[in-house]
């Protein structure tokens, strides 16, 4: 039976309308659009792969192009790309952004290769087989347009506009080709919208109930601060170019802590690293926040001025003493003093929050206790250099509903629908979609069937032949193969773009360096496309993309004043000007203070209104039979050769990966008589994955294995790390919990 979810109830609980909701999650999400595909099989391509693409053959002809990285990345990479006779032969970083510094990472480094990949899809396609079989005949774009128009005036006058669905998210995060005309296109519709939850969204529903907002410090003040923290993140992996201001923080005099259940590149050279067990980063927040108090650690003078329910904190972090927060942690009671200390006596400090540790049941209150300690010690607004970083995106103060033109939108009762839950949705699980299936599913710039948890349930809702998918894409992903109708999208080389960081503080400009292969199109001119078929002649589907930056410019907030389309085409990227967070000392939240105690997160959450400590929702604790059976506790975390799933299927990023492996500690693998390079299946009643075993005890600690996530299903083995994970969401905010997971390994 259907019923109302969680995501659901936290929405009508918050009062919050899923037309604003969509506004705010595609913001979050960015809107993206690049992966792609092949059909039954290799196209026939127009074009050779460029033969000067090694330092030997480097030739100082052609001409160059101010291009930027719109990965999934926090970087936003500057770049320039050299090209002769219309074909890119060389990209390399930019030395004038001094974020970036001309410095690439080892994806980046494989672009030409994944510009020019033999297995980049040139043609629109139609599907001629079975759901999931991926075979396809070549179609004109023509044709294309007209039966997704045709499909889409009919689920829209038969079951109404809710009926049709977006599935979007980071495969690129360029505002133009990703947001703006995608968005345009299905607000006139009035489709059902996409809530982009899968990363952070639980971090960022959790931060306003402690401060109004979310405003945290730029990276590169990490290099100014006398303690940085690096709590629940692996900055080497997702946003390499940080690495070198934590290390400018220590050359200085700083000290460099990494809070981390697995050894880090940056916990290598860090002066003190704790390793809690997964999913327990809440009670150790609490148990410094405690410390903090009793050893009179903290600014008592902030504290009175700035917050509210300090006594009710006081009264909530009484319950983790060092001993009982040693014993749910891992970490040695003597460790957590030392940096409880350590923390409450130096000033200034930043505590970098990372995603990872908010992909937990509990991760909403994981967050919140720890934005408590930067207020305890009275960081927040003290300066640039002092506070916490968890997602800068909002402070641009961008006009989404200007740029994807939300006045479109006629629809009286619009539907967001939660991408985690694509496989509840599409199977009529839920409330929303027991009323109003989804008739037709648009997926661009995403590849649900590698990156939704309980990716078997998603297989099975794209598998209806009821449901009519379309997917834009640069390669043959597993998504591909449920569709019928596949649309060839283009690189950054062939379109323009711009994009803003969303941790640091750049806005930069991508030019158009080649024209696009075979007859491949950019999401704007996609949507364009397909705007025009439908019949729609509203002035806002009729722009260019030229026009589309200049309105996104004028039409933000103060930070970009003064900053038009010359400007960035002239130099690239512009640096925002912001003042310390929270500089001001106002907070926008009930009270108009830091609020350790909330009313609000209870009532629209029901969650404990300071924070507190709550067993994974997969665990000894809280399920002692599912733990009998799956014992172990499976993390798949980000790794430095993949951005998610993309980059996964080049062989030159393969061969620097290795094949996939699931990490195992000594303990474990010797209770199952497991050796390196054994065959494993790593399982629960959910689904399985193939890996093969590397026995491991710095990387994990028993009760715990570890595999790098969302590589395609022909890169593991035919399986998906997904298949195992849950789809449930957690405490708030609509978040994924792809760590609370237990599985069982046992020979293949």
């Amino acid at each position: 039976m259907s019923k109302q979810s969680k995501w659901e109830k936290f929405l009508d609980n918050m009062k919050l309308s899923r037309r604003s909701f969509l506004k705010v999650s595609a913001a979050t999400a960015g809107v993206a659009a690049a992966t792609a595909l092949t059909g039954c099989g290799k196209q026939e391509a127009e074009y050779e792969i460029p033969k000067n693409t090694k330092p030997e053959n480097f030739t100082t002809e052609g001409d160059w192009f101010k291009s930027t990285c719109p990965r999934n990345c926090h970087d936003t990479c500057s770049i320039e790309t050299q090209v002769v006779d219309g074909k890119v032969v060389r990209i390399r970083g930019e030395k004038t952004n001094p974020y970036t510094a001309g410095n690439i990472c080892v994806k980046m480094n494989h672009y030409v290769n994944y510009l020019y990949n033999p297995d980049r899809l040139l043609y629109p396609m139609k599907r001629v087989g079975k759901k999931g079989e991926g075979k396809f005949e070549r179609i004109s774009w023509d044709e294309a347009y007209k039966l997704i128009a045709k499909n889409t005036k009919k689920n829209i006058k038969e079951f109404g506009p809710n009926s049709v669905a977006s599935y979007f998210y980071s495969g690129t995060l360029g505002y133009v080709s990703n947001y703006s005309m995608p968005a345009r296109y299905f607000n006139k519709i009035g489709a059902t919208g996409c809530a982009g939850t899968i990363c952070l969204a639980t971090g960022q529903a959790a931060i306003p109930y402690t401060y109004g907002k979310e405003v945290g410090c730029d990276p590169e003040e990490y290099a100014n601060t006398s303690l940085y923290v690096s709590w629940g993140t692996n900055e080497a992996a997702t946003g390499v170019h940080q690495t070198k201001f934590i290390k400018q923080c220590q050359e200085k005099g700083g000290k460099v802590v990494v809070i981390n259940s697995t050894p880090t590149p940056v916990s290598k050279f860090a002066d003190m690293f704790l390793r809690p067990n997964p999913g327990t980063d809440a009670a150790l927040a609490l148990a410094v926040a405690n410390i903090l108090i009793t050893e009179d650690l903290y600014d008592k003078t902030y504290i009175e001025k700035h917050t509210m329910g300090f006594e009710e904190l006081k009264k909530e972090a009484a319950k983790y003493p060092v001993d009982k927060a040693a014993e749910i942690t891992g970490i040695p009671a003597e460790q957590i003093l030392e940096f409880a200390r350590l923390y409450g006596k130096t000033h200034p400090s930043i505590i970098r929050i990372g995603y990872g540790l908010q992909r937990h049941s509990n991760g909403g209150s994981t967050v919140r206790a720890i934005t408590f300690l930067p207020a305890l010690t009275g960081n927040v607004g003290a300066g640039k250099n002092a506070g916490y970083t968890f997602f800068n995106l909002f402070t641009w103060d961008i006009d989404w509903g200007v740029v994807g033109s939300s006045q479109l939108n006629t629809n009286p009762n619009p539907r967001t629908l939660n991408m985690i839950e694509l496989g509840k949705a599409l199977k009529g699980e839920l409330e929303s979609t027991q009323k109003e299936p989804v008739k037709q599913l648009f997926v661009f710039v995403a590849n649900p069937m590698s990156s939704t948890p309980n990716v078997e349930q998603t297989r099975k809702g794209l598998e209806r032949e009821d449901l009519f998918t379309v997917v834009s894409d640069i390669f043959h992903t597993d998504t591909v193969d449920y569709a019928d109708i596949v649309l060839p999208a283009t690189t950054l080389f062939e379109q323009v773009d711009v994009q803003s960081g969303y941790l640091s503080f750049y806005l930069s400009y991508n030019e158009k360096a080649i024209e696009p292969l075979g007859e491949a199109k950019s999401n704007f001119d996609t949507f364009k496309g397909l705007a025009k078929a439908m019949g729609f002649d509203d002035p806002e589907l009729q722009v260019t993309e030229e026009e589309v930056i200049e309105e996104l410019l004028q039409t933000s907030g103060p930070l970009l004043n003064g900053i038009n389309l010359d400007y960035l085409k002239k130099n690239h990227w512009y640096k925002v000007q912001v003042d310390a967070p929270y500089a001001d000392k106002e907070f926008p939240t009930p009270s108009g203070k830091i609020e350790f105690y909330s009313e609000s997160i209870q009532k629209d959450a029901g969650l404990h209104p300071v924070a507190e400590y709550v067993p994974s929702v997969e665990s000894k604790e809280k399920t002692p039979d599912l733990f009998a059976k799956y014992p172990l506790q499976f993390m798949t975390l980000h790794t430095k050769n993949f951005i998610n799933g993309q980059m996964s299927q080049l062989p030159h990023i393969q061969a620097i990966a290795g094949e996939p492996v699931v990490f195992v500690n000594p303990v474990d693998a010797n209770a199952r008589g497991l050796n390196d390079g054994d065959m494993v299946l790593v399982k629960n009643d959910r689904g399985e994955a193939k890996l093969k075993v590397k026995i491991t005890e710095e990387r994990v600690k028993p009760g715990v294995v570890l595999a790098y996530a969302s590589p395609w299903k022909r890169i593991e083995n035919g399986t998906s790390l997904n298949s195992t994970t849950s789809n449930e969401l957690s405490d708030i905010g609509g978040g994924s919990i792809f760590h609370s997971n237990l599985v069982e390994i046992v020979k293949a």
